[in-house]
């Protein structure tokens, strides 16, 4: 599948949920209790999640073929452990992306660059004769959350952003590189103040000493609309690696994030790619220093 046909397929899915009032980052799920991989995608032979837009194209993907696990492969790796693809079933196209120095005589010579194509995956469902070996939990899924040691508490405690509770507006205020929460107990339940609070730490991670976004002035602004279907996508990201169901947060965004992705049929990727490295950065910052910690115990 060339690139720009799966970027126009895609972006029109998620232009058509958005109309429907439901953006399809909010239904991930947990893969079946028998394979134990999560709500993120994962490969099924290595064990590595997959990434950025891989992400939401799996979710989406699993969600519309009614597939009852995430975790995918490719056809060489398929073959590589004796599996086979079930007759009449037919591949999903995610995305690869590999950065490099040009080469050549022309005036870009020597200057980065970046190299885009699809490859296709088939579901574990899709397969036949997948030797038992690959069928068990795999030990890229996430502990279940559970106390105060739990990674949603070590997430917020270690992930670098400040947090102050109070009024009745949660927001990112970029002049005090501080995240600002109503009280828990004012949430409706206990999900929805963690996936409220995983959105804010998103929008904190465009700060220059993170990973440096352009921050939208004000609402409805084209940048800030982009800032915010980042933000939206991260809060996702990081609640599905901690087993909480994703949110939404207002109807109120949907128009202007419905104006973005018809402009470009690239949008809804390039957001995905920097939800994807603000959810990481927030993660290998809070645990790595966890493990600093426990290494000098």
């Amino acid at each position: 599948m060339k690139i720009n046909d799966l970027y126009n397929t895609v972006t029109a899915t998620v232009i058509k949920q958005l109309e429907d009032g439901v953006p399809p980052w909010v239904r991930p799920w947990k893969d079946d209790q028998l394979h134990g991989v999560g709500m993120i995608p994962t490969n099924l032979v290595t064990g590595r999640r997959y990434s950025g837009g891989n992400i939401l194209l799996l979710w989406m993907t699993a969600q519309a073929l009614g597939y009852h696990n995430l975790q995918f492969c490719t056809y060489q790796q398929l073959s590589s452990i004796g599996a086979s693809v079930k007759k009449g079933e037919k591949a999903t196209y995610v995305i690869f992306t590999k950065h490099v120095m040009r080469k050549g005589d022309g005036e870009e010579d020597g200057k980065p660059g970046t190299i885009v194509k699809t490859y296709p995956v088939f579901n574990l469902s899709q397969l036949d004769k997948v030797p038992a070996d690959y069928l068990g939990p795999q030990q890229s899924a996430e502990p279940e959350p559970q106390d105060q040691g739990s990674p949603k508490v070590k997430l917020a405690r270690g992930c670098g952003v400040h947090v102050q509770h109070g009024g009745n507006r949660a927001c990112y205020i970029p002049s005090k590189d501080e995240v600002q929460m109503p009280a828990p107990s004012t949430f409706v339940d206990d999900e929805a103040y963690w996936q409220t609070l995983m959105h804010e730490f998103t929008h904190a991670t465009a700060h220059e000493k993170r990973c440096g976004r352009k921050l939208g002035k004000r609402f409805g602004d084209e940048q800030y609309s982009f800032e915010e279907i980042i933000a939206e996508l991260g809060s996702a990201f990081l609640c599905a690696r901690l087993n909480i169901e994703a949110g939404f947060r207002s109807a109120s965004y949907i128009e202007s994030w419905l104006k973005v992705l018809k402009q470009d049929n690239r949008a809804i990727f390039t957001a995905a790619s920097y939800a994807g490295q603000a959810a990481d950065y927030l993660w290998n910052t809070a645990f790595q220093q966890e493990k600093q910690l426990e290494a000098a115990e």
